[in-house]
């Protein structure tokens, strides 16, 4: 590679032939760019006598932001192809972060675009970013990477998980639009829970989305939760929990019920609302130490509780 300094203005940035990260510049990085400028050299190769970037988007992204002129960088030899320039983009920022879905079904469609094999796509570059190296797998990142931008944003947001998505891939086209404002309003655990009950919903009922949520109180939950009511997530969950298991809803509300029983102070529990792990988890807030011994202490106490004990039965409940 050869070191040298090049202008903004030279960069063809419309060509992102090598970029698969999504991450913008961030607050730290503009204020260290503006501080002291761009230290660490992006990565660049030239074709069609234009240097086009392999690694440092956001190094660039932040200098344009911070109105600099030029900026370091190192040129990869023109003789090499796009496969061998991708897998430097890729191996530059692999020990960097843990990729979000989005991003890993990006680097595959680049691999897939510049020709390596199905096979060394399974076996090679699939474990690389801790998918199960099958075909099956291989297929869905494929056809997640082609989703619109909007939606791979907030796949990559909300950090989704493979069975998500997959999910999401079974509705039709205007069932994802229809249900995108929805999502942008929830967390990454309700925006999982929302889909995965639609989907069952769905199927199991045999109509659209757009007219189950017509219908009696999910239309009304919906509303709230466009307008941006408080609360408004957790009761259209509840409702289709309802709507789409009334036994799981009332497990769920059971134990609701014993964790407000129970009274705890400092200590907040979580779980999963499928049931599909029956584990509890509890979060502990204290401001110093004789805080944290003292909600340790009121917790322990409460062991004795049968609550508890109606608590992990509830949560490994297997019907009838």
């Amino acid at each position: 590679m050869v070191y040298r300094n090049i202008k903004l203005v030279d960069f063809n940035l419309d060509d992102r032939r090598y970029r698969f990260t999504m991450n913008p510049a961030d607050r730290r990085l503009l204020r260290s760019v503006k501080e002291v400028g761009v230290l660490q050299p992006v990565v660049i190769v030239s074709r069609h006598s234009r240097p086009v970037l392999v690694d440092g988007w956001r190094r660039v992204e932040a200098a344009l932001t911070c109105g600099l002129e030029e900026l370091p960088a190192l040129e990869v030899a023109t003789t090499n192809d796009d496969l061998a320039v991708f897998l430097l983009a890729f191996f530059g920022n692999y020990g960097q972060r843990t990729f979000s879905l989005a991003e890993k079904s990006l680097a595959v469609r680049k691999f897939y675009e510049f020709r390596l094999q199905a096979v060394d796509l399974i076996e090679r570059i699939l474990p690389l970013l801790e998918l199960p190296p099958e075909r099956r797998m291989l297929d869905l990142m494929l056809e997640v990477s082609v989703l619109e931008k909007r939606f791979l944003e907030i796949m990559h947001r909300r950090d989704w998980k493979p069975v998500t998505a997959e999910l999401w891939l079974d509705f039709s086209p205007a069932e994802r639009t229809w249900l995108y404002p929805l999502l942008e309003r929830l967390t990454h655990n309700q925006q999982r829970e929302v889909i995965e009950n639609f989907h069952s919903l769905q199927k199991k009922i045999g109509r659209s989305l757009a007219e189950l949520a017509r219908e009696g109180e999910l239309a009304g939950l919906i509303d709230r939760l466009l307008k941006g009511e408080s609360g408004a997530a957790d009761c259209l969950l509840t409702a289709i929990r309802q709507a789409n298991s009334p036994l799981l809803s009332r497990i769920n509300k059971a134990i609701g019920e014993e964790i407000k029983r129970l009274n705890l102070r400092g200590v907040t529990l979580d779980y999963d609302r499928s049931l599909e792990k029956p584990t509890l988890c509890l979060t502990l807030e204290a401001g110093e130490l004789k805080e944290l011994r003292q909600t340790v202490k009121s917790l322990s106490g409460s062991l004795g509780s049968g609550g508890w004990h109606r608590l992990f039965e509830l949560l490994h409940y297997e019907g009838e």
